[in-house]
């Protein structure tokens, strides 16, 4: 399991970059709960194309979250992956209305729907 703890400094700017594709419904969101604020607050995302300026079918990219250390203590927040066999109902700027199994067709007799991944960081700001 990697380690999703982060330290940082009072008005430290830090990012987490995650892999990103819309042709294939994959997506990543920051979910509730919401970090404590008066610890660390969220300043917004960033998508960068992995084909450079000229868009290509297909083509994935980076999205990138920013965070700012406001505060001392410590607070945690959840990125949430969503792919097309893990959520229903999402876009690329809307989460799912429900973060459990989505009900997708089965190819036969046993198979189950699996849940999104659910990442969690632990930030401690000292």
């Amino acid at each position: 399991m990697k380690d999703t703890s982060i330290t940082a400094e009072p008005g430290e700017r830090f990012t987490l970059t995650v892999g990103q594709n819309a042709s294939t419904r994959e997506y990543w969101y920051l979910v509730d709960p919401a970090p404590d604020s008066s610890v660390l607050v969220g300043r917004g995302q960033h998508y960068t194309s992995d084909s450079g300026d000229e868009p290509a079918d297909g083509a994935g990219g980076r999205l990138t979250f920013t965070f700012e250390a406001t505060g001392k203590g410590t607070t945690r927040f959840t990125l949430l992956h969503c792919t097309f066999t893990t959520c229903q109902g999402n876009t690329s700027t809307r989460p799912p209305g429900t973060t459990g199994p989505s009900a997708t067709p089965t190819a036969g007799a046993g198979s189950t729907a699996q849940a999104p991944e659910r990442i969690t960081y632990t930030v401690t700001v000292d």
